[in-house]
């Protein structure tokens, strides 16, 4: 973690420091996940980091020794610090404005050893079968997909959604939401445990999934919303209804595809 702390002293632009506050021990996690893992040869493994961002976890990748692919919308690789520093860790940018698609990686079979996919799942819009689909083609058997994602039964959630709904106020995100946050995709759907097993497994036979709750937020037990920090640390505290999902999906084989497109 030493090196972002550098990178981000030195860099010092607003928005990535305030992002990185909020994700960093989120980071910390990925970097011991990546420490528990027996990878061997890392120089010659590849990487598709998909939602790279700011190059945060891009970065602790190219420390580790990995050769990395660093995907996202060009938004972002205009920014001229990501640019920078894509080139100072050696990362190789891929710019892709459609998921759902995924042009940029038509040529490529049998490639990547890890792919990452942390804080994406939940604002996926599109049907995602031809998505996974395309992930599966280029990754190699054996192959680890790493994934972060909001748990849909964090106890703060389930309390919100029950007060809206008995009020008759609102059920699923709020129209401030909607309009005040600058996304590609707001959460539309939160998974849970059960629902991201069951997400794979009528992908393909070829998914294995190993599923922990954790919790990355650090609130100050003050106001503002003061009564839901205090569920949130129940509910970590609880183990099922933590705030996070880390998802491990291991490619064991790639005999087989079963979920198709539907028509329209």
């Amino acid at each position: 973690m030493k090196i972002l702390f550098d990178e981000l002293n030195s860099s010092q632009v607003g928005s990535d420091l305030e992002y990185f506050d909020f994700h960093k021990r989120r980071f910390e996690r990925f970097e011991n996940f990546l420490k528990s893992q027996d990878f061997q040869r890392k120089n010659e493994l590849k990487v598709l980091e998909i939602g790279s961002h700011y190059l945060h976890t891009s970065i602790l990748l190219s420390n580790h020794g990995f050769s990395v692919d660093a995907m996202d919308v060009s938004e972002f690789w205009k920014l001229d610090f990501v640019q920078a520093r894509a080139n100072k860790y050696g990362l190789n940018p891929i710019i892709e404005n459609d998921l759902a698609s995924l042009e940029s990686l038509k040529e490529i079979d049998d490639k990547y050893d890890l792919v990452v996919f942390t804080e994406i799942l939940e604002h996926i819009t599109f049907n995602p079968v031809s998505f996974w689909k395309q992930i599966h083609r280029v990754m190699k058997t054996n192959g680890i997909i790493y994934i972060s994602t909001p748990n849909s039964f964090a106890l703060p959630n389930l309390i919100r959604n029950l007060k809206n709904a008995l009020l008759l106020k609102s059920i699923g995100i709020s129209v401030d939401d909607i309009l005040s946050k600058v996304t590609y995709g707001h959460h539309w759907k939160e998974y849970s445990k059960k629902e991201i097993l069951e997400y794979f497994e009528r992908l393909s036979p070829d998914f294995e999934v190993k599923i922990s709750t954790y919790s990355y937020k650090e609130y100050e037990l003050k106001p503002p919303f003061f009564f839901f920090k205090i569920l949130s640390r129940i509910g970590n505290a609880s183990g099922f209804f933590a705030d996070d999902l880390e998802v491990i999906v291991n490619l064991r084989s790639k005999n087989k595809w079963v979920a198709q497109p539907p028509e329209y």
